[in-house]
């Protein structure tokens, strides 16, 4: 049976207490171009798609340790992220009433065995289709959304000289925020070492951050882009890496949120954006050389005022 979408592939795990069914549903759905992960029962089953995180499960209903509803349960109630994926179940033993509830529980399908192969490749194929559909309508809505976010940053730090003018207002909010920061037993000390380090006073920075987004409970877009560029630049003062998938992890916005803020940045001449020596498919992000200097340029301004009062 050759494939009908060339190029194109679900990941699939197939959960089954029956090897010749499993190895049967592998043969036919890998001659389709789909990717096959196999399971021998419910429990086995839940451990493979929490580390593999697939497009489709298909699942024998009837199986030792943990049944195919236990398991369509689980997922559904524990894991918003694994509930979403089409789950279809199989049984040798399921009565029409008892496929219709399983359907109209959330089930993309319920076969009944011995199960027509032809019928069942279809299937996976029209739910590739759907993916395909629904995954390019995501995609133009967040491009949608992307290009309405604010597209650019103050970032030219010669419009800070501006602070010049009103110092005491200035740096009397730095130096109270600092003794909040640091607790009123341990400020003097806390404060003095914020001051002295430049990587401090990034953390600092990166602390306020993060107090404000839990405050206003999501960042808007210039606390997001001054994160990025605080985070980028602490990992470069400890010489350290520091990728796009570690964005990810470390700040709590969406990725498609995440890319398109980098992506602005790196038109502003902000960041870089380099693949790894060592593994082409991880995207290292570094200052641009010129942004650096001048946000350097700034810390150090704002460390040497903050100095004057504490």
């Amino acid at each position: 049976m050759a494939a009908l979408h060339k190029g194109l592939k679900l990941k699939i795990v197939v959960i089954d207490d029956e090897e010749g069914m499993r190895g049967l549903i592998r043969a036919v759905l890998e001659d389709q171009g789909h990717e096959i992960i196999e399971a021998e029962d419910g429990a086995s089953g839940l451990e493979t798609i929490r580390a593999t995180i697939p497009d489709l499960i298909i699942c024998d209903i009837n199986m030792p340790e943990m049944s195919g509803d236990e398991l369509f349960d689980t997922l559904k109630k524990s894991d918003p992220d694994l509930g979403v994926i089409p789950f279809v179940f199989l049984s040798g033993n399921v009565s029409q009433p008892e496929q219709i509830s399983r359907l109209n529980k959330g089930a993309d399908n319920c076969f009944k065995k011995p199960i027509d192969m032809k019928l069942l490749a279809a299937h996976v194929n029209s739910l590739l289709l759907k993916t395909l559909r629904v995954s390019e309508y995501i995609k133009r809505k967040l491009d949608d959304i992307a290009e309405s976010l604010p597209s650019t940053i103050e970032h030219e730090f010669d419009d800070y000289n501006s602070l010049l003018i009103n110092t005491q207002g200035y740096v009397g909010a730095i130096v109270s925020a600092m003794h909040d920061y640091a607790g009123d037993a341990e400020s003097p000390c806390m404060v003095e070492s914020i001051v002295n380090s430049e990587l401090n006073y990034i953390r600092y920075c990166l602390n306020c951050f993060e107090v404000r987004r839990k405050l206003v409970r999501a960042a808007n877009g210039e606390d997001l882009s001054w994160t990025l560029i605080f985070m980028v630049m602490q990992a470069q003062l400890e010489n350290l890496k520091v990728y796009v998938s570690d964005l990810y992890v470390s700040i709590p916005s969406a990725k498609s949120t995440i890319n398109a803020r980098i992506s602005s940045l790196i038109g502003d001449d902000v960041l870089l954006k380099n693949g790894d020596s060592t593994d082409g498919r991880r995207q290292q992000i570094q200052l641009t050389d010129r942004f650096r200097i001048k946000l350097m340029k700034h810390i150090d301004t704002s460390i040497n005022m903050v100095k004057e009062v504490v």
